[in-house]
């Protein structure tokens, strides 16, 4: 997810992708100024309200068009978060969806988040199709909104409004412009390993969008959802453990999240994510057909493409090998 960087609170950016984050553990460069030097630090940790949403956008990383509809449980959300809250501490607690304005409780995760502190801001990403209905103790309870702009998507409120609502109410703005999107998830399996490597390491949303669900806590919402978006196509998939980290019953907390966070190890559900280096698709909203042929798309035509544009030509390959090889030969 793209993050407003502008050092003033009003902003408006208009990139189609995010700068990757270079994410240190220390509160000094992290930004981080409410948390205990003891605590593990980040730049941002996420949760989902809901997994539908209130648009159908082709190639949504969360593939919320597709998905049943869902809300997050508020008993779950305070009992994970203060268990994670006890161990580390973020620049930003990021309230994402779906779409988190359809949830009829939203106001009381925000509370909750206020309370637990497990951030110096919380932060709302929302489509903005909503943002006419939200009361002032919505504004009052957040310290910045990101509002992605779709093209075809109406607002009630435009940017100008949404300028003001947050002058208002001394909210950080952020707008985003969508013209395309990164496509993501795929259905088919990638077995080459060398492959599944290369995209980890040019993967944004593994160091951007850390994510907690269903007690355990993720680097990105692609492996919280996978076994769903895998479900669609027929496909059994079981999140292994070493996916995510136990937030409850965990004496070893904090060591397990440190060390989860600092291998280099693609997760099981890499090997079906594209993560940022998938093609760039136009953006468009889908009806029932669209959602259809979403489903159907060649996986295996979008795993050559990465693969022709991360790895190198196999000739080539042997070469580097041979002169690894010959370099370790020297004295």
């Amino acid at each position: 997810m793209p993050v407003s960087t502008a050092p003033s609170r009003q902003s408006i950016v208009d990139s189609p992708s995010s700068a990757v984050l270079v994410e240190h553990q220390d509160n000094a460069r992290t930004g981080v100024t409410g948390a205990p030097a003891n605590k593990l630090t980040r730049l941002s940790v996420e949760y989902s309200l809901t997994e539908h949403c209130n648009i159908s956008c082709h190639a949504c990383a969360h593939a919320s068009p597709l998905l049943a509809k869902k809300f997050a449980d508020l008993s779950d959300f305070t009992r994970d978060f203060e268990a994670l809250a006890e161990v580390f501490h973020s620049r930003e607690l990021r309230i994402v969806g779906g779409e988190p304005l359809l949830h009829p409780a939203l106001l009381a995760f925000l509370r909750e988040g206020r309370r637990i502190g497990i951030a110096d801001t919380i932060v709302v990403y929302t489509n903005g199709v909503l943002l006419h209905r939200m009361p002032d103790d919505f504004w009052r309870l957040i310290d910045k909104l990101h509002v992605s702009v779709y093209p075809g998507v109406r607002r009630r409120l435009d940017d100008e409004d949404c300028a003001r609502l947050c002058r208002t109410h001394d909210v950080e703005l952020g707008i985003e412009q969508f013209r395309t999107f990164d496509q993501a998830l795929i259905s088919k399996r990638i077995d080459d390993h060398r492959l599944v490597k290369a995209i980890y390491r040019a993967c944004h949303t593994a160091t951007e969008c850390h994510t907690v669900h269903g007690g355990r806590f993720y680097k990105c919402p692609m492996a919280t959802l996978m076994s769903s978006w895998l479900a669609l196509h027929g496909t059994r998939f079981e999140s292994p453990a070493t996916d995510g980290v136990a937030l409850h019953g965990n004496p070893a907390l904090q060591r397990d999240l440190e060390r989860y966070l600092g291998s280099a190890a693609p997760l099981a559900a890499c090997s079906y994510c594209l993560g940022s280096s998938g093609p760039a698709v136009t953006h468009r909203q889908l009806d029932n057909t669209g959602c259809s042929a979403w489903l159907e798309e060649d996986g295996q035509a979008l795993i050559d493409d990465v693969a022709r544009r991360l790895l190198p030509p196999r000739g080539l390959r042997s070469t580097l090998r041979g002169v690894k090889e010959l370099l370790k030969g020297r004295p």
